[in-house]
């Protein structure tokens, strides 16, 4: 992987990326996946009954599938480093004021706040930065943006936990929320909004001649833009279906904490491997190639995980494939998006793919977990689950071989 074109000089766009890579670990590293440590805590203090406090959050993933389709438009009219500037804003005086919260109300509406600001300056805004100036190395450049989240968590799970654990959660929030900020505002002198036409030109492929440049009323006359949506949205209801799930269904198998914490830690360090294997698998083949095998191996892991039921020594190599597949799935559905509609209108179709597959994901949380209530157990879930994997390995499979007849 060349990172030098040109007489030696370093690509601009590494450091682009960078600038987005620490975006999303004070945005998704922080803000999503290292608040949590902070519930019990918050719970207690404000007197709510076990899982309340779950509902701020939900709240944070409705605002963010509604705010969606509009940030995507923002991004085809106005400069992503703008838009990522104001997303900076706002984070700043939410992680900032986040000690500062009194009330179960606060916190909603803090969630809706970071919504705002999550779908300004979260994903869609950085991968659309990211195919801007990133063609041939498009697939590892994202793999390694969206390992930032889980860097972040792991970096900041640790000081958050010792000055919880010493000075409460509002010392942890201001500690670990402040240095979060300086590592945001750094992130802004990093970007820029696209490539000089001689900084880009090593990085760009050639192109194929059935790809278009379409706009969004354009996309939705194709069938291809169909197809591609309901497989994504049908892989985000099994991905957002295990990721807050899988910590229940562990607990149904009645492990030891040695196991628990083994299949943690197993599913997590192949999740940050799946990312980087399957960006770059898909610099070097089709895109729905990797797409597809990153969907066998997802479903696979969801059978395995199916096997556990019976099979509990099977748990360890359930976490490892599940890992792969599911990060392998988050990363190739990132990718073929780009792939298709990076143009003139890819921020307003990237937005609409984003709000329908957040909303499948929302679905999936809740749907798994009601079947698991009703049934007793999570066997009939990891049954849906397989056959959305089997529905979107046929989807993907009708839109390539479309694909290949226009070749």
């Amino acid at each position: 992987m060349k990172v030098f074109t040109g007489m030696n000089k370093f690509y601009r766009g590494w450091w682009v990326l960078l600038g987005l890579s620490l975006m999303y670990i004070g945005s998704n590293g922080f803000g999503i996946y290292t608040l949590p440590l902070f519930y019990p805590s918050i719970s207690q203090e404000l007197s709510l009954t076990k899982g309340v406090i779950t509902q701020a959050p939900s709240n944070m993933y409705l605002v963010l599938a509604l705010c969606s389709p509009f940030c995507g438009w923002l991004l085809d009219r106005f400069a992503p480093r703008v838009i990522l500037g104001v997303a900076a804003v706002i984070m700043a005086v939410l992680f900032v004021s986040l000690a500062m919260i009194s009330s179960f109300e606060q916190l909603k509406w803090y969630y809706v706040f970071f919504g705002v600001a999550l779908s300004l300056g979260g994903v869609i805004p950085s991968v659309y930065l990211i195919s801007r100036w990133f063609d041939k190395h498009r697939g590892i450049a994202l793999g390694l943006f969206l390992n930032a989240s889980s860097f972040g968590a792991t970096i900041l799970s640790k000081p958050a936990g010792y000055f919880l654990a010493s000075g409460g959660w509002r010392v942890a929030a201001m500690y670990v929320g402040i240095p979060v900020v300086g590592i945001i505002i750094l992130a802004q002198f990093l970007l820029k909004n696209r490539p000089s036409e001689e900084e880009f030109q090593q990085e760009v492929m050639p192109r194929n001649s059935f790809l278009q440049d379409y706009t969004l009323s354009q996309a939705l006359r194709q069938p291809t833009f169909y197809t591609l949506l309901i497989a994504t949205a049908a892989l985000w209801f099994c991905i957002n279906g295990i990721l807050f799930n899988k910590d229940l269904f562990l607990s149904d198998l009645q492990l030891t904490p040695s196991q628990t914490a083994s299949f943690a830690s197993s599913f997590f360090f192949c999740s940050i491997i799946g990312k980087i294997v399957f960006g770059y698998i898909s610099d070097k083949i089709r895109k729905k190639d990797a797409m597809l095998g990153s969907i066998v191996v997802l479903g696979l892991g969801v059978l395995l995980l199916k096997t556990c039921l019976t099979h509990v020594d099977m748990l360890t190599i359930s976490a490892i494939v599940l890992g792969i597949g599911y990060s392998g799935a988050f990363t190739m559905i990132q990718l073929l998006i780009a792939e298709h509609y990076a143009g003139k209108s890819y921020g307003l179709i990237l937005g609409v793919f984003t709000m329908i597959d957040t909303l499948a994901g929302s679905i999936g949380i809740r749907a798994i977990g009601q079947l698991r209530a009703s049934t007793g157990s999570y066997n009939t879930s990891f049954e849906v689950m397989l056959t959305l994997c089997i529905v979107a390995i046929v989807l993907v499979a009708f839109s390539r071989k479309k694909e290949s007849l226009n070749t």
